[in-house]
């Protein structure tokens, strides 16, 4: 990181940047980046929702129909932004960690410690999470599995559809995340070019700031 002494104002910050890491990371955040628009529906749901329950209280019996379909939308809609902001937060960095034992670790340390959890925790209960909830979404599709109100939304299989699809997303940005540490772990000691490479080549590029 440089700053202008005469400014005291950021100039560029240097990052290393990995090109397949970057590229996995960049699938995986566009995909959130679209599906977290269903945030907005998810909010024009809600207003339409409470202006139909209190606003229209005295035909409660006629608004039926609509409030209960609209409510299980609601909460269809939310699922989708959550599943998948899962494997965004990887790829920012942004998930929780346990803090109190990682402060005190050496850089070293720190990307054995995320490999091995990578590997041993969080790939093999992606895999699990894939394999069980793909059951649960063919068995909804085969059964023709709908709400059990009678006047909820059919088709539950695409809301079920939802969590072995963010499964996949999770695995990559957790594939992303376990190159990214094995490079930076082989080249901890060495000095990044800012030359392209290959893939696998870490580089050192310059981010320019506004001033």
């Amino acid at each position: 990181m440089s700053y202008d002494r005469k400014t005291a104002r950021l100039v560029y910050s240097k990052e290393i940047h990995i090109p397949i890491v970057s590229s996995l990371n960049k699938i995986v955040q566009r995909i959130v980046e679209t599906v977290a628009w269903f945030n907005v529906l998810v909010i024009f749901l809600i207003l339409i929702t409470v202006i139909l329950r209190y606003g229209f209280h005295r035909n409660q019996l006629l608004l039926n129909w609509p409030l209960v379909p609209m409510e299980e939308l609601q909460w269809h809609f939310y699922s989708v932004p959550f599943m998948f902001g899962l494997a965004y937060a990887i790829t920012k960095d942004s998930h929780i960690r346990i803090d109190i034992l990682r402060l005190h670790m050496s850089k070293k340390l720190k990307h054995i410690f995320e490999i091995l959890g990578i590997i041993l925790l969080l790939m093999p209960c992606t895999i699990i999470l894939f394999d069980f909830s793909l059951d649960y979404t063919i068995y909804a599709i085969t059964h023709h599995e709908s709400s059990q109100s009678t006047m909820g939304l059919p088709h539950r299989w695409i809301v079920k559809s939802v969590i072995p699809l963010s499964m996949i997303l999770i695995f990559l940005a957790s594939l992303a995340r376990l190159i990214q540490e094995i490079i930076l772990l082989r080249y901890q000691d060495k000095i990044f070019s800012s030359k392209r490479g290959g893939m696998f080549q870490p580089q050192l590029i310059k981010i320019k700031k506004d001033q």
